[in-house]
């Protein structure tokens, strides 16, 4: 019965890996054309804040799939190594908050004006970073469940 849920398990995960690895290889030619974009207007700053953002999105993609590939490999959803990984993605996330917005605007042909905003928007990928490290803590739990469940089959 538990290898039959194994392999309902790794049937479900399959699209969801390659979309996760799909969108992390997006997430890291947005960044570096945001980069490319910096270099040649070194002047708008949006565009490091920017390839920062997406350089947070490819790493919290690239370890949702590197925690798809695990689960597809072992077929248990809670291990020591996925755990980990929930962690770095929780103070990858909680990182990525703490990065100003940019902004600059013109103001004449010599001058530019710069503008930097901590918002909402910071306070809610905060938000969402502290939620994927509780959520690891849950992990903890099932897999000391898991570890039970495993010795008494």
């Amino acid at each position: 019965m538990n290898n039959i849920l194994s392999e309902k398990l790794k049937k479900r995960t399959f699209i969801d890996t390659v979309l996760s690895c799909f969108f992390c290889i997006a997430a890291l030619v947005c960044a570096i054309c945001q980069f490319i974009g910096y270099v040649g207007h070194q002047s708008a700053k949006e565009y490091l804040t920017n390839s920062l953002y997406a350089l947070v999105i490819f790493a919290e993609l690239g370890l949702l799939a590197l925690i798809l590939l695990e689960i597809r490999k072992t077929g248990k959803p809670f291990s020591k190594k996925i755990i980990t990984k929930l962690r770095i993605m929780a103070i990858i996330l909680f990182a990525g908050g703490l990065i100003p917005s940019c902004a600059t605007t013109p103001l004449s042909d010599n001058e530019l004006s710069l503008s930097v905003s901590f918002d909402m928007h910071n306070l809610l990928i905060i938000g969402i970073g502290i939620i994927v490290g509780i959520i690891s803590e849950v992990f903890v739990y099932g897999f000391s469940l898991q570890q039970d469940n495993d010795l008494i089959a």
